[in-house]
């Protein structure tokens, strides 16, 4: 490795030390200027409700038989109405195809446990149906139109200051919806404990079923009951089960306020911190009792990394920070720490064999370069394959770790033999950064061992 001149380290040295005092403060550090609010890069990463603590509504499938299909549609279904009315921190699951279990965190800015509530209830509103009795009698004079398997869309409009709800058929829920009106007089719509009799004698269009908001109250939250009911599978709303839900990791998230907003900074801070000191702190601690110096130059790789990793993850808004995503850090950032350590291992080992330490350094890199790099793309590229198979919080948990695969290839590229670089550009600080033995030869001069460096280093 070409040593750099005086001048040009020292000016390095001083934009390194500005990157990462501002890198610190956008990325960790909440910070008003005026009017204005920087909440930090850390502040605007979504963390999932399985951290975060709230409610959580519980469902049993009465679906005989799910298939997967259908279990995952209907868990995208529910998770999408959330997510339109702002909630961010939803966790949407299913516990061995006999529950339906949907987590809420705590919520933010203007929503309140009472909505989150509510919310969650639509969720148990039970299975939506067009019958032509509000009897439970099977004869075969009873005609029913099954939302799950008629209805394509349901929206909600306004013409001459009147709201409606009008919910479209498919060709299939045309035909239905036609027998049903031609075989009564009055239509009963049912939706679990709700139920509303329409008149269907003034009914000339069979492609859609139209209610004002004279004939039902929340046109709003009726749509959503509708799209819930109208899932691939159905859950039985008596066995319901709606409660409060704490934090799975010691309480991170409480808040003393249903109102309150801004526990998300706090608690992200926390998880992202901790899991990142945890590594840090272990894995300098082993490079420092065998490497000294060169512990520095991993701390400030890492400190570089969660920088990125920040800026990664708030260009994919749709990840969430959960138990599964802190795992696949701490798992990525490990892997960093693997090359570092077999980097810094291999150059102890150049050196002691006989070469200069300008020739172990280029012999260490390029021994262990092909082989991390090959290692990284492989990971990076397994866990793009990964996601097109995947779901919920594993999307994000993988994301994560693609994330990380990624910063591992610019480490092994780019970070690592640039510091390291600057380091032996501060000549005897160089052997120091390894914590190895000066031989009598001294440490090489620029200009006289550089020809010898290379004969070495091949």
């Amino acid at each position: 490795m070409r040593k750099f001149n005086k001048s040009t380290n020292i000016v390095l040295s001083v934009i390194i030390c500005f990157v990462l005092i501002i890198g610190f403060l956008l990325s960790y550090v909440p910070m008003t200027f005026g009017s204005k609010t920087w909440v930090s890069l850390l502040g605007t990463v979504n963390i999932s409700s399985d951290l975060a603590g709230g409610m959580y509504g519980e469902y049993d499938i009465t679906t005989e038989n799910p298939t997967e299909t259908e279990l995952v549609n209907s868990m995208a279904k529910v998770k999408e109405i959330f997510e339109n009315d702002g909630y961010k921190n939803v966790n949407v699951y299913t516990v061995g195809k006999k529950k339906l279990r949907v987590e809420v965190g705590y919520p933010r800015g203007s929503k309140t446990y009472s909505e989150v509530y509510s919310e969650l209830s639509i969720v148990s509103s039970g299975k939506f149906s067009l019958t032509s009795t509000n009897s439970s009698s099977e004869s075969e004079d009873v005609v029913t139109v099954d939302g799950a398997k008629c209805v394509k869309e349901v929206k909600v409009f306004t013409n001459n200051q009147t709201n409606y709800i009008s919910i479209v058929f498919n060709d299939y829920g045309k035909q239905q919806y036609e027998a049903l009106c031609k075989a009564t007089s009055t239509i009963y719509l049912n939706l679990g404990t709700y139920n509303q009799s329409i008149s269907a004698s003034n009914v000339s269009d069979y492609s859609a079923f139209t209610l004002s908001d004279q004939d039902y109250k929340n046109l709003t939250a009726l749509q959503k009951r509708v799209i819930v009911g109208c899932m691939d599978i159905e859950v039985n709303s008596s066995t319901a089960i709606i409660n409060t839900m704490s934090s799975s990791v010691g309480g991170l998230g409480k808040v003393s306020s249903a109102e309150e907003s801004g526990f998300m900074t706090s608690s992200t801070l926390i998880l992202t911190l901790a899991a990142l000191a945890i590594v840090a702190v272990v894995g300098i601690a082993v490079f420092a009792i065998k490497f000294g110096l060169f512990a520095v130059v991993v701390a400030v790789s890492l400190l570089l990394n969660s920088y990125f990793f920040l800026v990664g993850v708030n260009l994919m808004p749709s990840v969430e920070i959960g138990s599964s995503s802190i795992f696949a850090l701490i798992l990525g950032m490990v892997f960093i720490y693997t090359y570092t350590f077999i980097f810094a291992s291999k150059v102890k080992a150049e050196y002691e064999i006989g070469k200069s330490f300008s020739a172990s350094l280029d012999s260490a890199y390029k021994k262990t370069f092909a082989v991390s790099l090959i290692s990284s793309l492989a990971l990076f590229l397994a866990s793009i394959i990964l996601f097109a198979f995947s779901f919920g919080q594993i999307s994000s948990a993988v994301v994560v770790f693609a994330i990380c695969a990624f910063l591992a290839i610019l480490t092994n590229t780019l970070v690592i033999p640039f510091f390291v670089k600057i380091g032996i550009s501060y000549n005897k600080i160089g052997l120091k950064l390894f914590m190895l033995k000066k031989r009598a030869i001294g440490f090489e001069s620029e200009e006289t061992n550089t020809e010898n460096d290379v004969k070495e280093s091949k």
